[in-house]
């Protein structure tokens, strides 16, 4: 109840108006709003409940959600174009189980980009397409780890994990694309189909780093580094040699 009259309160939407503050200003004003809400309605509508856990890492099992901002490229002795490191995005669903309160086993699937840019040489005459070119890799993956978690809160609701698995991979295509920074550029912005140049499948050694966050005592946040490598050579017969590599941040969210 409390929630809801806050809320419609008009004395608070009269001072938005009458103030008239930018629509920037306002979403940070509201966000704000809405943590302080939170943290309110948790403690007037939560009862009390044995059953609880006092820290989320007492949870045997968790499950969740993986963002992941990576930086991909591809690395070998034999390299038919000259890469560079690209962004590369991705989301997973992943679940895990920890028979002891420092070791645990990861299972997920999900969505990845990997690929790299292709640095080109300038024809004269024309537009300069350096560092324009894209190659996509858009792969569905399996990710399978070993974690290894510090038993004990190094601050309160704080801790460090790490993990080492496996990631099979399933190529599901390849893109090549050009991104065009000036208007009317015809041999610009264009994407090819490049799947039958490029590798169908991967298994990559997949490494992360970094700290767990006790939220209410309810869920676990993780801000991690993360470092993939694959074992499968890119390329078709005849190309070059080269390897899949991606790293990067990675967000999670475990309930």
């Amino acid at each position: 109840m409390r929630c809801q009259q806050l809320i419609h309160s008009e004395k608070v939407w009269h001072y938005f108006k009458t103030k008239k503050i930018t629509e920037m200003k306002l979403l940070k004003i509201v966000a704000c709003i809405m943590l302080i809400f939170g943290e309110v309605c948790a403690q007037d509508f939560v009862k009390p409940n044995d059953g609880i856990k006092s820290s989320a890492f007492e949870k045997k099992f968790l499950w969740g959600f993986t963002l992941t901002q990576s930086w991909s490229t591809i690395k070998g002795s034999s390299l038919p174009k000259n890469y560079f490191t690209k962004a590369s995005v991705g989301l997973q669903i992943s679940a895990e189980y920890y028979p002891l309160n420092f070791l645990g086993f990861s299972l997920g699937a999900g969505y990845q980009q990997r690929g790299a840019g292709i640095k080109n040489i300038p024809t004269p005459g024309t537009p300069d397409s350096t560092y324009r070119e894209r190659l996509r890799f858009n792969s569905f993956e399996f990710p399978i780890g070993v974690i290894l978690r510090t038993p004990k809160d190094l601050v309160k609701g704080l801790r460090l994990s790490g993990s080492l698995g496996i990631v099979p991979i399933i190529n599901r295509n390849a893109r090549d694309t050009k991104i065009s920074l000036e208007p009317n550029v015809a041999d610009l912005d264009k994407t090819v189909d490049v799947s039958s140049n490029y590798f169908k499948s991967d298994l990559a050694f997949q490494f992360t780093f970094g700290p767990e966050i006790d939220m209410a005592g309810s869920q676990v946040i993780k801000i991690q580094f993360y470092y993939s490598q694959g074992t499968t050579n890119v390329f078709t017969v005849g190309q070059g040699t080269g390897h899949n590599q991606n790293a990067g941040i990675r967000f999670g969210w475990m309930f």
